[in-house]
Parts: structure tokens; sequence; C-alpha cells
């Protein structure tokens, strides 16, 4: 007599997560910033054992400068928005406080001014970029072409000469101490979920041309931001030389190559703390031992960023891969139309 089968109990997994974007591979990149800073100590130690490295304000001129400008870039990264127009934003902003300062103006008020048009300019980009869901890459040229236009058309090949900075060390060390703090502080507010959330969406996980409202304020925010610390570095940089000039753009290599060996996804979305500003200071630092060194200009100002940037994307892709799959909210369902995919895991 044959026995009934056995009854099929159904097996059910877990529900799914719902989508998030939880700092996943936090401890994978607080411990490259380990190593970076264990980097950054070893170069300090070789570079003031056979030089100057803390004599004069020029090392913390540049890390202030070029950290601005790095930790501009690297908010455009973590928003999956790459602004390359920071560098022609930076010279740029220098322009228009050369102008107004040479005149007569405040040296504040030109400032402002300065960074208010990078601003400016930033946020046009950025809204290019959320409503038409173009690549940032693309747009951002096109803003660096205007912005050396401009530029270009303001001086015209000349350079104009500003009152320069008299504080020396002191006021070199302040705008370190700022750069210090903006880009540390934004590591940290990352970490904030509700932050991540609004400002990661145009990390896209379905299909890039598709509208979705909610890019629009990630890329407002990381063109945006991004633009005006590129003009307050340019605005540093004009007070230190003491005159602007079409010379400056050459920063842009040395902060794409801070943001990405410090860390910061070059997928966008994430992102660590310190690491930037670690970059920052290490490629400074080995740049000031080069040229003491007094080695040729090509392997003085090129080579180590372009090294810095090979290496950072290197750097990227294993932080991505220790750090796991990457969330995000989906985009929302549009009515009488099948719902978007859920999240590439």
């Amino acid at each position: 007599m044959s026995q009934p089968p056995s009854p099929v109990v159904a097996s059910f997994a877990p529900p799914p997560r719902p989508p998030s974007a939880r700092p996943e591979g936090v401890s994978a990149h607080l411990g490259w910033e380990a190593i970076l800073l264990v980097g950054v100590l070893a170069t300090a130690v070789l570079v003031a054992s056979n030089g100057t490295l803390f004599q004069g304000s020029m090392p913390w001129w540049r890390i202030a400068t070029v950290g601005l400008l790095a930790t501009g870039f690297a908010l455009s990264l973590r928003t999956a928005t790459p602004n390359l127009a920071v560098g022609a934003i930076a010279v740029l902003a220098g322009a228009v406080y050369a102008e107004i300062a040479q005149d007569g103006g405040s040296g504040v008020l030109a400032g402002a001014v300065a960074v208010v048009v990078a601003l400016v300019l930033g946020l046009v980009l950025g809204a290019i970029v959320g409503l038409t869901s173009a690549p940032a890459w693309a747009v951002t040229l096109g803003g660096m072409a205007v912005a050396q236009s401009i530029t270009l058309g303001m001086l015209d090949g000349l350079s104009i000469p500003v009152p320069r900075s008299t504080a020396g060390t002191g006021m070199a060390v302040l705008w370190t101490f700022v750069f210090l703090a903006v880009s540390i502080g934004g590591g940290v507010l990352w970490l904030v979920p509700g932050v991540r959330k609004v400002l990661t969406t145009n990390r896209t996980l379905d299909d890039p041309v598709r509208y979705r409202q909610t890019n629009l304020i990630g890329a407002l925010a990381g063109l945006g931001g991004s633009s005006a610390l590129a003009g307050l570095s340019g605005v540093v940089v004009v007070t230190y030389l003491g005159a602007a000039n079409l010379n400056g753009g050459e920063n842009l290599p040395y902060a794409v190559a801070a943001a990405l060996l410090g860390g910061v996804s070059a997928f966008g979305g994430r992102g660590g703390i310190a690491g930037t500003a670690l970059a920052v200071t290490l490629l400074v630092f080995a740049n000031y031992g080069l040229v003491q060194t007094e080695a040729p200009g090509w392997v003085v100002y090129y080579l180590p960023a372009a090294l810095a940037i090979l290496i950072g994307v290197v750097v990227s892709r294993m932080l991505e891969a220790r750090s796991g799959p990457f969330t995000a909210t989906p985009p929302p369902a549009v009515p009488g139309l099948a719902p978007p995919p859920g999240p590439v895991r």
C-alpha cells in the first residue's frame, strides 16, 4: 500500500531589506585612512629631514588652496556628479576677486562676490544635470569652457595685481584649518543617513536617462557646493600670490588625485571622513620634497598627481569591493506603468 506524498512545506525567505543609503564600508575607509596617516607622517619626517618643510608659509598655503579645491571635487564625487570645472571656476573666482579689489573694493566683499559667482555657475550646471540626467562630466566640461572664456575676457592676457596677504604663516595656517574643518566636517556629515539618502540618488541603479526629481537636489548640492569651494580656493590663491592670472588650472589634477586617493568613490555615493585631508597633505609634502631635490618640472608638477590618480582609481575599486553592494532609494513608480526595477545587487 503506497504512502501518500508528504505535504509540501513552503519555505519562506526573509523579506528583503528595504533599500537605504546606509554607510556601507565605513570601516574599510577608516582602515585606508589609517594607512594614509602613516604615509603622511613618514613623508613629513623624510622631507623635513632633508629640507625646510615646516619653515615658511608656502606648504600651508598649498595645503589650504589645493585642499579647498579637492574638498569641492570630493563633494561632487560623493553626489555622483563629478565637477571637472572646479579648476577653471577657481581661476575665474580669483579674477573676479582681483577685479573688485583692484578698484578699491573691500577684500571681504570682493571675496564674497567671487564665491557667489562661482556658486551661481555651479548651480546652473547642477540644474542642467538634474533636469536632463546628462552625465555631469560632460556638462561640467562645458562649464569649464565657459569659465575659461569669461576669465580670458576679463584678464585679456594680463595679470591683475591685488594687495597680497601680509599675515604670512599665521594666515596660511588659519586657511589650512578652515580646509580641514570643511573637509573632515563634511565627511562626518556624510555619515548621517538622511544626508546620504538625499544626495546619492545620482548613483544610478537603473536607466540613467530616466528623469528623477530627487536627482536635481543631489546635482545642485554637488555642483553648487563644489563650485563654491573652488571659488573660495581661487580667492585664497590670489591673496597669497598677490595677482590674478590665467595660471592656476594646474591644481585640478591634484584635486582629483587627492579625492580619489583619499578614498572617495569614483562611482559616487561613498567616502570616508578624513581621507581627502590626508591625501592633500601627503601630496603637498611629497611635492615639496621633490621641489627641494631640484627635480625636472614635469616630475615635480605633474607626475605625482598622475600617479596618485591612477592609484586612487585602484583604491576606489578595492574599497567598493570591501564595502559590499551599494543600495539607494529607487525612483518612484509612475502611475499606470510598471514599477521601476529594484536596486541592483
